[in-house]
């Protein structure tokens, strides 16, 4: 069975290579607003979404959902254009906060992970720093076989090197073994597996198992991001954050960093978080 996701991707990716990109933003952004009216049941999710973060503003909550689409779109013109740009087009792109952090991390020589969230454009953000030349190593979600194939040339592009969550231990013997940077992104509950935290006026699972490792073997963790700026006032295309590392001492001080600067981003940027499935307990 021809898988048509697989296809429609792939013709996005030829289309990419020869439209110009702001030609391409604008079909993007019309095609974000297209699936924001016909995509109903990921429409209610971000506004369910919106209900939490943003509870006292529910006015703002149509335009902000439809902003998200358009976004997403515009976001996944930049990963199609990912398998083919060389990497100082990448480089340019970013204006990058706090690349010190980072370097600081890697100097106790015992790896480091970089724990981010779906928002902006993580895929970018890790080939960006790939493309810098650190070691850049990545756990990401297994989908079908054609569909991950896709993905990881793109994602691999630049320098990066990809592991499926079932090979997570493997991850983090690597990162560990060799002194590398391992991105994990920490909002979304792939496997069901998670531990149950508040968040903002709610509850949602986290994937943070790996949590008791980090602190037994003291490994420095940093949270980072990489946003879309408003292209009207900027050169650059993405705005990258990277903050100031941290060692836990315990789990629980290690979920509470995590779910107060996740809800800190988010807050920040509430369009650019891209989590279009229900995953709130009520």
């Amino acid at each position: 069975m021809v898988n048509i996701a697989v296809k429609l991707q792939k013709c996005g990716i030829e289309l990419t290579k020869i439209i110009p990109l702001n030609i391409a933003d604008r079909i993007a952004h019309f095609i974000g607003s297209v699936c924001y009216f016909f995509f109903k049941k990921k429409r209610g999710y971000i506004l369910r979404n919106l209900y939490y973060i943003l509870p006292l503003n529910p006015d703002l909550h149509p335009y902000l959902c439809r902003r998200t689409f358009e976004n997403f779109a515009r976001c996944m013109i930049d990963f199609f254009r990912l398998g083919f740009l060389k990497k100082d087009e990448v480089i340019k792109n970013v204006i990058l906060q706090g690349l010190e952090n980072l370097d600081a991390a890697l100097q106790y020589k015992n790896g480091c992970i970089l724990i981010t969230l779906h928002i902006g454009n993580w895929d970018y953000a890790g080939s960006y720093l790939a493309a810098r030349g650190y070691p850049m190593n990545a756990l990401v979600e297994e989908t079908g076989p054609e569909m991950f194939q896709l993905y990881t040339r793109h994602r691999e592009a630049t320098g990066l090197k990809t592991f499926p969550v079932s090979r997570a231990s493997y991850a983090f013997l690597d990162t560990i073994k060799n002194n590398h940077i391992l991105a994990v992104l920490v909002d979304r509950d792939i496997t069901r597996q998670g531990t149950v935290l508040s968040f903002f006026s709610g509850k949602r699972s986290f994937p943070v198992n790996f949590a008791s490792l980090i602190v037994k073997r003291k490994i420095p963790v940093l949270t980072g991001y990489m946003v879309l700026l408003n292209k009207k006032d900027y050169k650059q295309r993405y705005l990258g954050a990277i903050e100031p590392m941290k060692i836990f001492n315990s789990e629980k001080e290690f979920n509470a960093y995590i779910t107060e600067r996740f809800e800190a981003i988010i807050t920040q940027y509430p369009d650019q978080w891209f989590v279009f499935h229900p995953e709130w307990i009520e």
